[in-house]
């Protein structure tokens, strides 16, 4: 695998919970949020985007604003489907959402157009597009939430008037920022963080369980990952058998380091084997950027902006791709 430098987005300090995907040629990236002034430690007020950029191709040298979302927000399911980048859910400062959009370029002008909305306010879930559908799982229904959901949804995209069908609740239960990954029949979900009530609020939970749903059939568990990991770029590359999950975090720091000394995500990388359900060290990347997406874009697959470590974002930009 190699990692190519993509131009920083001109929206310093970048965003957390971006939408990523690809319209045709065009790598997007929209929404999110930051603390543009100080970070959050030092009592940093969190700022919501709208702003839609784009990169024409891998060769360009600078991100275009080419228009605006219908409201500030970040943190849903993005996925890269034939008719451009479907938006789906998402949060801001006040709610979550069950809005869903598709963010198409045409004649080099966005258009935002809106496509069935879900049953239900969902934010930090995760997605893929499997077949002619799109699966999201997980996230939390609310901002206040002291639980996160098992609930999966699917919209046919050949079938748009239908809406999103709810699917069998996912057999490991409720999870936020799980990791996603699609094939032509099959939806995998890895890992994530549990919410739970404890006695000093809710507890959060790094999970390192996997699960796959085909189309037709009922959940299954997969062998779990070595580690934990929650929040790694998604829907994650699929590369023949094998699907990556690049950096994410494992917890481990979680409440033992203070946000401004935290050393920042881990770069290496975990590789699935489907055929052999096991998963295997794929050694360290250059990406180690959280919550945000990933999408199959310029002949590999483009990761932009996102949390470098606890209230920190990231304009940055990579490409990864196959030697």
């Amino acid at each position: 695998m190699r990692w190519t430098r993509l131009p920083e987005t001109p929206n310093a300090p970048g965003t957390g919970g971006p939408f990523v995907g690809a319209a045709g040629e065009v790598l997007l990236c929209a929404g999110g949020s930051n603390y543009p002034d100080k970070p959050g430690w030092e009592g940093g007020l969190r700022k919501w985007h709208d702003e839609v950029w784009a990169l024409a191709t891998p060769r360009s040298r600078k991100w275009t604003c080419v228009g605006r979302l219908p409201r500030p927000m970040g943190y849903g399911v993005a996925v890269t489907v034939r008719q451009g980048v479907l938006i789906v859910g998402g949060a801001d400062s006040h709610r979550h959402h069950p809005d869903c959009y598709v963010l198409s370029m045409e004649d080099e002008e966005l258009k935002v157009r809106p496509f069935p909305f879900l049953p239900r306010p969902l934010a930090y879930a995760a997605g893929a597009l499997v077949g002619s559908k799109v699966i999201v799982a997980g996230g939390t229904e609310r901002p206040d939430a002291a639980g996160a959901s098992s609930a999966a949804y699917a919209l046919d995209l050949a079938n748009l008037n239908a809406g999103w069908k709810e699917l069998p609740l996912c057999t490991g239960g409720g999870r936020m920022l799980a990791q996603a990954a699609g094939t032509k029949d099959t939806f995998y979900l890895f890992g994530g963080i549990s919410l739970s009530p404890g006695a000093k609020g809710t507890e959060r939970q790094h999970l390192s369980d996997c699960h796959a749903f085909t189309l037709g059939k009922e959940w299954r568990r997969l062998a779990p990952m070595p580690r934990p990991c929650a929040g790694a770029p998604s829907p994650c590359p699929v590369l023949g058998d094998k699907v990556l999950l690049i950096g994410g975090d494992d917890g481990g720091l979680a409440g033992k380091v203070e946000a401004a000394k935290h050393p920042g995500y881990r770069k290496g990388m975990l590789a699935y084997s489907r055929m052999a359900d096991a998963w295997s060290e794929e050694g360290d990347g250059s990406c180690g950027l959280l919550s945000t997406g990933c999408a199959p874009w310029g002949g590999g697959f483009a990761v932009t902006n996102g949390e470098a470590r606890p209230f920190v974002r990231s304009p940055e930009g990579w490409l990864l791709r196959e030697e």
